[in-house]
């Protein structure tokens, strides 16, 4: 194929996927309010747990719920190796106090440690909470660590709050996940 036929075959090609692929307007139309309802209704925070999850096309095509406690774990995964990294960033930083260096690299192990336990292989039927709950006992040891080394940096205390927004996102797809297997 000529390299002149690339642009009709991009064109093309663009042109199908837009006209199959449903709008966010459509896929909210099926079942995804009263499927993502059921998912966040237990969250601690609602309107975020909605935010989050409706901000991935994932979610909206999804067919059941529990496609959208599939989503919602990779989605809080994402954020913990992301969190992980912000860590691990502050630890090797050149601008860091080495006396902190410890506190901040366990921190960031702590946080790739909960994102192995966002996934529906480790979650267990009636104990899912509790696994995810495994997560949050990862940031509070973070958190010990951070105070017990006194470290004091700025933007730490405003990333864990993020994570345990996302967190509360996780948690609510847990309850749902053991909600439907009883």
């Amino acid at each position: 194929m000529g390299s002149s036929n690339r642009p009709l075959l991009f064109a093309t090609l663009f042109l199908y996927l837009l006209l199959h692929f449903p709008s966010q307007t459509e896929a909210r139309g099926l079942k995804c309010p009263k499927l993502l309802n059921q998912v966040c209704k237990t969250s601690q925070n609602y309107a975020f747990c909605v935010k989050i999850l409706m901000s991935s096309p994932l979610t909206l095509l999804a067919p059941n719920t529990k496609g959208i406690v599939v989503n919602a774990l990779d989605i809080v995964r994402k954020e913990s190796v992301k969190t992980s990294k912000f860590f691990d960033g502050l630890a090797n930083g050149k601008g860091t106090v080495p006396a902190f260096k410890p506190a901040l690299q366990e921190c960031a192990s702590d946080f790739m440690a909960a994102s192995g336990l966002m996934n529906l292989k480790v979650l267990e039927g009636d104990f899912a909470t509790m696994d995810v709950n495994y997560a949050l006992d990862d940031a509070r040891s973070c958190e010990t660590k951070l105070s017990m080394d006194k470290v004091n940096i700025k933007s730490i205390p405003a990333a864990i709050k993020n994570w345990k927004n996302f967190y509360a996102v996780a948690n609510a797809a847990a309850l749902t996940l053991e909600n439907l297997q009883n």
